[in-house]
């Protein structure tokens, strides 16, 4: 089987579904797109917004019909992010996420920082901006993505895309599995057949140190059941906790990866999603595909020891 591993991300960035105007961090208060009959815009009015910010000679390309890729910065990378949006929707529909409608997005690829940061800011994604390579909008259906460090930022795309489908399977799982499943393609590998997986990544860096040194915080049990607020590590006197959140967003992605080698993330994924209104934290559905909890010492002990592998 021929695999197409793409570059993993090497740089420390957060990334999170940006705010409209009630939804900063992604929860579940953001409602999912509505159908495609509804929609409140259309591929059209898209383009005719990339032109009026961009010019009427912006490049852009469509992809299934429903993402408008445009190219401001004029990017040897704009192929290379479409070819990857190409092969990574299909793959997540393929027995994973559900095909639904999906209402169009913008999806801007910038090969400038700078540019980047430009058109985030006044859309209220700063400070967001600076430690993100990627945002996704869900309110105004727009995706940015930040290419200027080269190859290696192409692959954040996929974590935005799966969030996109995900709204659109009406998945309103708590924040940090949504979170889980999108992390888990930031460095994605491809492979004949629709497969798609995902590889070890920078986020291993701070987890792998808390899991060694038994931190009281980096278990398995702890996410199930953890409000979005405690999963972003909100403070009371406000702002977050910045270590925290990153190991708490380590913690989710290690998470989706242990159970997606052992062939139970997408069977958790699709019982937590039909059964969620009576199993709102997942422990019921993580316990029967599992056939253990989440908070069994024999389940965490298996989910360390695979932090904490060499390869």
């Amino acid at each position: 089987m021929r695999r197409l591993a793409l570059l993993p991300l090497l740089v420390a960035c957060s990334r999170s579904s940006a705010p409209g105007p009630a939804a900063a961090d992604g929860s579940p208060s953001s409602a999912a797109p509505a159908p495609a009959q509804s929609c409140p815009t259309t591929l059209a009015a898209r383009t005719a917004e990339a032109q009026a910010f961009y010019g009427a000679s912006v490049r852009a390309e469509t992809v299934e019909g429903t993402f408008l890729f445009i190219d401001p910065d004029r990017t040897p990378l704009f192929d290379e992010s479409v070819r990857l949006a190409q092969q990574v929707l299909p793959a997540l529909r393929h027995g994973r996420i559900a095909p639904q409608p999906l209402c169009p997005v913008s999806v801007y690829v910038f090969a400038s920082a700078e540019n980047f940061r430009a058109f985030c800011g006044p859309r209220g994604y700063v400070p967001e901006a600076d430690n993100n390579l990627g945002i996704y909008d869900r309110q105004r259906g727009v995706m940015v993505s930040n290419v200027s460090g080269g190859r290696s930022y192409v692959p954040t795309l996929a974590h935005e895309l799966a969030h996109v489908l995900m709204d659109s399977d009406a998945v309103n799982a708590p924040l940090w599995f949504r979170e889980c499943v999108a992390s888990l393609y930031e460095s994605p590998v491809l492979a004949a057949g629709d497969e798609i997986h995902g590889t070890d990544d920078w986020r291993y860096l701070q987890l792998r140190p808390a899991v060694a040194a038994h931190d009281p915080a980096a278990h398995l049990g702890s996410l199930f059941g953890m409000s979005n607020d405690d999963f972003l590590a909100k403070l009371d006197a406000g702002g977050t906790d910045g270590a925290k959140v990153m190991l708490h967003r380590a913690m989710a992605r290690a998470t989706c990866q242990w159970l997606d080698a052992q062939g139970q993330l997408w069977p958790l994924y699709q019982g937590w999603r039909d059964g969620l209104a009576s199993d709102p934290d997942g422990v019921a559905t993580f316990t029967r595909v599992t056939g253990r909890a989440p908070t069994a010492p024999e389940a965490d002990a298996d989910w360390r020891a695979w932090v904490l592998r060499t390869r």
